[in-house]
This record gives structure tokens, sequence and C-alpha cells, in this order.
């Protein structure tokens, strides 16, 4: 009671989440304060896994006929999940056409503090929209009635109301009606001369006098300490750098293989106001098979139901049940040096999930076209150590990537 909450930071929680929606695990997620294993949807097949479905019992008259319409769509997304992998389509692929209504298991393990803030948000901030989430938040604080009655939720959400920001910019400047979308990802910010940033840490993590007036602008001399530091357990100095970053359309389910990164400060739109079935994710693997317009049939006749549950009435929360995980947002984040070292090494590895390698090798495009002495030494972890870290799983094309990342 007196503030001082991060004694709270010494007791932890194991929680299983059963048979939520994937959208739930997305909300959960977010959380970094938190560790996660997730059941893998490129690996996992969720034919057979079911579907979670609004109450729709509360909504009147229309709640039988919008009951019928919502669970004869689910079962033709399921069938179409079903039928592309019995055609052959990878289930990383696949799964772009599921519904975000479609049932998740995973574990968190997580502090009391941060347990605090994650049942708070769920009952009285950003997830009070979700009936789900706050029905889930609320069993958790029953839970904890008993056994952890000293733990205190609902502070700190009274007050002024939060502003509108969209209804502050309804009027838009022509120009962004005519934005284009070039490439997926957007270097938008970065520290000034990063490698001199990173050079001036170096040199004071070093105890070398004077460091904060040294200038290292030599590029062999700056490449050599950073390499060094690559090499380092700690490598703080990298921390010292940050980047903003925008990727400007990035899928549902490809936003998964972001989030688990933690070292970030990461923005992601409220679904319901950003997607659009127009805009949806192609794996090269429909078209390679021929499926294109089975594959783009899946998202118009969502639009449709979309459109018809609408009409009869569909509360706007359940709307994000009808969303496919192959619709694409925008998601802006920031990252230091440091971490962008983890993501780059994880994500452009033969081995990563095929969208995620895609932006990130977009990005480290772009990041070494801007400040080439420090990202030159950035790609997958064999081309950074020289050893492939995946034994068995490896790709077994060392050699091949390592040359296309020195030419990249």
């Amino acid at each position: 009671s007196s503030g001082h909450t991060s004694v709270l930071e010494h007791v932890f929680f194991n929680l299983a989440f059963n048979n939520v929606s994937v959208f739930v695990e997305q909300f959960i997620i977010e959380f970094r304060l938190a560790s996660f294993t997730v059941k893998s949807r490129r690996y996992v097949d969720f034919g057979n896994m079911g579907y979670v479905s609004p109450e729709f019992d509360q909504y009147g008259e229309n709640s039988r006929h919008m009951e019928e319409i919502y669970h004869r769509h689910m079962e033709f997304l399921f069938k179409e999940y079903n039928s592309l992998l019995e055609q052959g389509i990878p289930k990383e692929d696949a799964r772009f056409v599921l519904p975000y209504s479609f049932r998740s298991n995973f574990y968190c393990t997580v502090n009391a503090r941060e347990f605090i803030k994650i049942v708070n948000e769920m009952v009285w901030g950003r997830g009070k929209e979700y009936p789900e989430i706050v029905s889930l938040g609320e069993s958790l604080i029953k839970q904890c009635e008993d056994k952890i009655s000293f733990l205190d939720f609902g502070y700190g959400f009274e007050g002024r109301k939060k502003r509108d920001i969209k209804s502050m910019f309804e009027t838009r400047h022509e120009a962004a009606k005519t934005c284009k979308e070039d490439g997926r990802a957007v270097l938008l910010n970065s520290t000034d001369n990063p490698e001199e940033v990173i050079c001036r840490a170096a040199l004071l993590a070093a105890g070398i006098e004077g460091f904060a007036c040294e200038k290292v602008k030599e590029p062999r001399i700056q490449k050599e300490i950073i390499q060094d530091i690559l090499f380092s357990p700690r490598k703080r100095e990298l921390e010292q750098a940050s980047f903003t970053i925008l990727f400007q359309r990035i899928s549902l389910a490809g936003i998964t293989h972001l989030v688990r990164h933690r070292m970030q400060s990461i923005v992601i739109p409220k679904y319901i106001d950003t997607c659009d079935f127009g805009k949806y994710i192609m794996p090269p693997s429909i078209v390679e098979a021929g499926l294109q317009e089975t594959y783009e049939n899946v998202f118009r006749e969502s639009e449709k139901v979309m459109d018809e549950l609408r009409k009869e009435g569909l509360p706007r929360c359940d709307e994000v049940y009808l969303l496919l995980s192959g619709l694409t947002v925008p998601v802006m984040t920031t990252m230091n040096a440091n971490e962008l070292f983890t993501f780059i090494r994880l994500r452009t590895c033969n081995r990563a999930q095929w969208e995620i390698a895609d932006n990130a090798k977009e990005l480290l495009k772009i990041l070494r076209e801007k400040h080439p002495i420090l990202f030159s030494l950035y790609g997958p972890t064999c081309y950074v150590t020289g050893n492939c870290p995946e034994g068995q799983m490896s790709c077994g094309q060392m050699e091949q990537v390592n040359n296309f990342f020195k030419n990249f």
C-alpha cells in the first residue's frame, strides 16, 4: 500500500490458458515482462482444434440467425484449412485462412507485479471491450481472492477519460490517401552515427579517459571494435543505439513472430479498426499449387459474412473473431542494436518462417544502406559466428548463406 510494489516481483505465477481464442493469446503475449510457451501455428495441425463463439443469446431477436451464420462460416473456414493441408500446402501457410476465433492453449510465467498489470488491462484497460478477455481476467481475480488475498487489482484506472485520437484526425491530409506502400520495411528513425556512439560506449567500458570527446570515425577501427562487442557475452554498448522501424504489411499470424522479441517498444493497431479483407498475405506455396483463386475466395466470403453479421447487429467487440490470420496490418517498433542483432540472427536464418524472414531481410538491406559499417556484420548466426546452431535441423547450406549475406 506504500507504493513499493517491486517486492511483488519476487512472487511468480504459472498460468495455463486452455481453449481460449488466438485473439486472447495475441493480447497476452504482448506483455513483455513474462515468459510464454505457445502452441506452434507453423507445425501443429489446428484443423480439429475448434473455435470460440460470441455469447449470441444476449443479442436479442436476431441472435439465433446470427449464430447460424457464424457457425456456418466457421465450419467453412476450417474446411478450407483442412482442404489446403490435404492438397499439400504447409501448415504455416494454411493457417492464414484460420479465423481469429480458433482455439489456442498456452502457458505464461509472470511475476506478481506484472500479473496485476496484465489482469488490470484485461478487466479495466484495453481488454475491457472484449467479453472473453474480461471474463478471463475476472476468473483470475477470483482464483486469487482466497490464495493470494494481498494482491490489489483495479487501481490506476480512474481519472480522465482517454481522448479519442481518431476523431481528432477525421479530415485526413490528401497525401495520406495516395501514400504508396513501397516494400515491407521502412526505417523511420535511428540514432545519429550509431557506430561512433557504440564505439564511445566501448571506450567508456574499457575505462579510457576522455571517451566522451573521442571521435572514433575511422571505419576500420569502428568495425574492429564492434566485432569484438558482437562476440562478447554482454553487449550493452549496442544498446546505446536505437532504430525505429515500420513494418508496413505484416499478417496477424506474423505478428506472433515479431512480438516474441521482448526487448522492443512495439505499437500494434486495433485489428478491427485497421484490418481490410482486401489486404492479406499471399503464400508462394498457394500460387505454386494453383490455389490462388480458392485462397482469395476465403477472404471474399469472410468479408461478406462480416458485412452480413454487422447488418444483423453483431457488436464490434465480437467482429475480431471473424478476422483471418492472413490479414495484414502495419506495425511500428523501436529496437536497440543489441535486440536487432538477435532479431536478425534468428529471423534471416533459412529455418525462420518465410514471412518474418522476408521482413527481416528487407530491413537488414535498408539498415546496411544507411549504416553499412555496423550492419555489414549482421546476418544469420552462421554468417556472424561461422557456426550453425540448428544441429540436425540445419539447412546444410552454410556456404551459400554466407556468400549471400556477404554480397547482400
